[in-house]
């Protein structure tokens, strides 16, 4: 059998792999990708049969498009905010049944408007829609 001579920078390479496998199996993803090299062909012939699938692959990519083009800098404010966003709107949903939803006057909304909790989702809403009008106009797609 033929010698293998390992330098320096293979031994590093191999490191930064085993480190990334690690990541992966702690994250959930490496049976994922075992999975999809070993099926591949199946999934792929599952996956060109779904018209759902292709669709949101589509708009999945366009919302990717500005998360890759985003600056480094953004992704642990995002992530920040998301993690503190995320919990309380899936408790809320928990909640809040569409069907169940009352019908609100003028009247009634200023009523909803003495409540804390009206007044603080307002409030972040409120805000989130002036940092939004001022990205839209300041956004150029790359």
């Amino acid at each position: 059998m033929a010698e293998i001579t390992i330098t320096e920078e293979d031994a590093k390479t191999v490191e930064e792999l085993i480190r990334l496998a690690r990541q992966l199996k702690v994250g959930g993803y490496l049976g994922i990708f075992t999975e999809m090299t070993t099926n591949g062909d199946l999934l792929l012939e599952h996956i060109a049969g779904e018209r759902e699938v292709i669709r949101g692959a589509a708009l999945a990519e366009a919302v990717m498009d500005p998360i890759k083009n985003m600056p480094p800098t953004h992704v642990p404010k995002i992530r920040h905010n998301l993690v503190h966003l995320m919990g309380p709107l899936v408790e809320a949903l928990a909640q809040t049944n569409p069907k169940e939803t009352p019908k609100v006057g003028m009247f009634g909304a200023l009523r909803y408007l003495s409540d804390p909790g009206v007044q603080k989702g307002l409030g972040f809403l409120l805000e989130l829609a002036k940092n939004l009008g001022k990205a839209m106009d300041e956004y150029e797609p790359k």
